[in-house]
């Protein structure tokens, strides 16, 4: 992804890089021309301009060097976060140089902190692989073969089942392979058999020799997971898409304390370029 340094125009901080919110393109860059924000979004546009200013020190925004290393920064990051491989892990990492950022006073500290960081971005961006939709691989696979011998040990109701499914019977529940890979496990994704495309869902899994069927995950979107390509972990990263009025909410899901737990949030959106930017990034 390369390519996306490689295109990057400075003079976009004069113009804006055609983002549909006021809030995006502020975040990108806090120096972008009161005109440009007013003749797109307006008056309220202007107010939110004017909020996100006063976090940086005076007359930052007059320093046309520093002002456009800002934006440098924050583009090339927002692209790193909603591109990279390792969502959380990044996202760590830009949030500690964000706060780094914050605490600097005067534009001198500015000066000297944006360099490096917007090389540390611009080299793990370099680094991140470009995945395709053929790329993609659900979590959920196929109807499991006779359940109820497989899952002869599986002791019911799961968590929320009575709930969720209007049950807490093995009938009013369907089970499914998984395509995560974990060795010495078998894992199963289950689903109330009434199910619709916001009903919750199980993954459980089976260790080696062991007879009991444990929950590891429970969620209302884990019909809809995606395992995340190259994952590193022994247990992949999951995440999950869904369509919000500022773009695509993307939640990712790791590995810990013996269970799937979520880990982030962003939402992203594409520039004018057709580049993806994430935004609003959450971690619980």
């Amino acid at each position: 992804m390369g390519s996306v340094y490689a295109q990057f125009d400075r003079t976009l901080s004069r113009a804006g890089v055609g983002l549909p919110f006021a809030f995006q393109e502020i975040a990108l860059n806090p120096c972008i021309p009161e005109s440009v924000i007013k003749s797109r979004f307006g008056q309220s546009g202007v107010d939110l301009l004017r909020v996100a200013q006063q976090q940086w020190p005076a007359n930052m925004c007059e320093n046309t060097q520093v002002a456009s290393m800002l934006f440098e920064w924050f583009y090339i990051s927002a692209a790193l976060q909603a591109q990279t491989d390792r969502p959380v892990l990044i996202s760590r990492l830009i949030k500690t140089r964000n706060n780094g950022l914050a605490l600097c006073q005067t534009v001198a500290c500015l000066t000297e902190r944006l360099p490096r960081m917007i090389e540390w971005a611009k080299t793990n961006l370099d680094r991140t692989a470009v995945y395709r939709e053929s790329d993609r691989m659900p979590v959920k696979s196929e109807l499991l073969s006779h359940p109820r011998i497989s899952l002869r040990e599986l002791v019911l109701p799961l968590p929320g089942q009575l709930e969720w499914c209007r049950s807490s019977t093995f009938d009013s529940l369907d089970f499914y392979t998984v395509n995560i890979k974990v060795s010495g496990k078998a894992l199963v994704m289950v689903q109330c058999k009434s199910s619709t495309p916001q009903s919750p869902a199980w993954i459980i899994e089976n260790a080696a020799n062991a007879k009991v069927w444990v929950p590891i995950m429970f969620s209302q979107s884990l019909s809809d997971l995606d395992i995340m390509p190259n994952s590193r972990y022994t247990y992949p990263t999951l995440y999950s898409k869904k369509n919000v009025p500022h773009g695509i909410r993307i939640t990712f899901f790791e590995y810990g304390e013996d269970l799937y737990q979520q880990k982030l949030e962003f939402t992203i959106n594409v520039d004018a370029s057709g580049e993806a930017l994430a935004f609003e990034v959450q971690a619980p």
